[in-house]
C-alpha cells in the first residue's frame, strides 16, 4: 500500500511509531527493526514528501507540522491494514504462526510461564510471544494480539472473556510470623495515587510506618520471600514459596481478570486455540477460580 507521492505503508508506520513513542529508537523496537533501518525510511519518506517530519534537538525529535499533519491519514491506513491482516488470518487452515500477548509481570513470570510448556504439546506450529510490562496496548492497532486485563476494555469492537476472581491475602516470611502487622515493614507497589486495592488496603488496615516500594511484582514478591516484610500476593505463589498469611486481618478484595482480544480475530484458528486453552488452564487448575492475585490495573499474579 503507498500514500502520498509512493510512499509506501513501512514508512508510514516508523512516522507513526516515532510520533507514539517520542524515539526513532523506541519506534524502532516497537516495529521490530534496526534504528538504522527505521532512520532510513524515515528519511525516504521524507524525501518522497519533500519535506523535515522531525526537527532534531537536544530534548530528542520533535514533530513538525507536516508530521502532525499527516498522522491522521496514517493511523487510518494503520486501521485498515490491520483489517486486512485479520481477514487474511482467518483463512488460516490450522493453528500456526505466532501470537503476541500482552500481560502484567507477575501473570507471565510466575503463572503464565511454567504452564505454556502444555500450549506448545498441543499446538507445535504456535508460538506466543509475551509483551510484558503495565502499559495498555492498543489491541486495534495490533501492539497485541490479546492481552491480560484487570479492567474490562470499553472499546466495542474488543471482546473480553472473563477468567475469573483474584483473591490476594497478606503474606510474610515465616520468620517474620508473630510480629503485630503494623510494626513490619510493608512491600507496596509505588502508587502515590492510591489507585491500586492493595495501596488502598494497607493504608486503611495497617498504616505501617515503615514501607519498601517497589515499580513490579517479580521485586514485590522476592523482597517478601527473602524476609524484607509483609505484602499482599496470591495463595498460588505465596504457598508453594513456602511464605504464610497473616491472621486475623480484615479479607483484601479481589478483582476480575478478562482476557481481551478484538472481535475479528475470534475465528483465527491459533487465537482461538489459545483462548480455549487459556480458559481451561485457568478453570480446571484453580477450581474455577484464577487464584493468581492482584487487583484492578496492579501487576500480581
Amino acid at each position: 500500500m503507498t500514500g502520498p507521492r509512493g510512499a509506501s505503508w513501512e514508512d508510514l508506520s516508523v512516522l507513526l511509531a516515532t510520533l507514539q513513542h517520542g524515539s526513532l529508537n523506541r519506534a524502532a523496537t516497537s516495529l521490530q527493526v534496526s534504528q538504522s533501518t527505521a532512520s532510513r525510511r524515515l528519511a525516504r519518506l521524507e524525501e518522497r514528501l519533500g519535506g523535515r517530519l522531525f526537527d532534531r534537538t537536544p530534548e530528542g525529535l520533535q514533530p513538525t507540522a507536516l508530521a502532525h499533519s499527516l498522522a491522521a491519514h496514517a493511523e487510518l491506513i494503520e486501521t485498515h491494514m490491520a483489517d486486512i491482516d485479520r481477514l487474511v488470518e482467518r483463512r488460516e487452515a490450522a493453528p500456526s504462526g505466532r501470537i503476541k500477548l500482552a500481560l502484567p509481570d507477575g501473570l507471565a513470570s510466575a503463572w503464565l510461564i511454567p504452564k505454556l510448556h502444555t500450549f506448545y504439546e498441543a499446538f507445535p506450529d504456535v508460538s506466543v510471544d509475551l509483551v510484558i510490562g503495565h502499559a495498555v496496548v492498543d489491541l486495534v492497532r495490533r501492539e497485541a494480539d490479546l492481552a491480560l486485563r484487570f479492567v474490562r476494555p470499553t472499546a466495542s469492537d474488543l471482546v473480553a472473556a472473563r477468567v475469573g476472581d483474584i483473591p490476594l491475602a497478606p503474606y510474610v516470611h515465616p520468620s517474620l510470623v508473630g510480629q503485630p502487622a503494623a510494626d513490619l515493614r510493608w512491600i507496596v507497589f509505588d502508587d502515590p495515587d492510591s489507585r491500586y486495592i492493595e495501596s488502598q488496603w494497607v493504608q486503611q488496615h495497617i498504616q505501617p510506618t515503615k514501607t519498601q516500594r517497589v515499580t513490579l511484582w517479580n521485586a514485590l514478591f522476592a523482597a517478601i520471600e527473602h524476609g524484607h516484610g509483609a505484602g499482599i500476593v496470591s495463595p498460588l505463589v505465596a504457598e508453594p514459596a513456602g511464605l504464610v498469611q497473616l491472621p486475623n486481618l480484615p479479607p483484601v478484595p479481589g478483582s476480575p481478570l478478562y482476557l481481551v482480544y478484538h472481535q475479528a480475530l475470534r475465528d483465527v484458528p491459533r487465537i482461538a486455540a489459545f483462548r480455549g486453552w487459556f480458559l481451561d488452564i485457568a478453570k480446571s487448575g484453580l477450581s474455577g477460580s484464577l487464584s493468581a492475585s492482584s487487583s484492578a490495573r496492579t501487576r500480581l499474579p
